[in-house]
């Protein structure tokens, strides 16, 4: 199901990254929102976010995603997903592990 509150995380990000014009990533979105609700959002939610800015797009890199004004595609996928759950899941390890030194 749904949250439109996790949804509404996901553009905020995304708002707040273009309007700064900085980097916006999936993993960083994934950072965003987890900080906010202590949750990690699902692929239905990063789409629903997606259709609502129309002129944001999906890049597929070497690093992983990258959210953009140009490109072809404006969907995730399920393999997106997992690569980015596992950077930030390793990411969020290293974060702690510096914390509690």
């Amino acid at each position: 199901m749904i949250s439109a509150h996790v949804v509404r995380l996901a553009t905020e990000y995304l708002d707040q990254c273009m309007a700064k014009q900085n980097a916006a990533t999936l993993v960083g979105m994934h950072w965003y929102i987890d900080t906010r609700d202590k949750t990690l959002p699902l692929l239905e939610e990063f789409n629903e976010a997606l259709k609502q800015r129309p002129t944001v797009y999906v890049q597929r890199g070497p690093n992983g995603i990258i959210f953009a004004s140009t490109g072809t595609e404006r969907t995730l996928t399920n393999e997106d997903m997992k690569q980015a759950d596992s950077q930030y899941r390793n990411e969020f390890a290293a974060a702690l592990k510096r914390i509690a030194k």
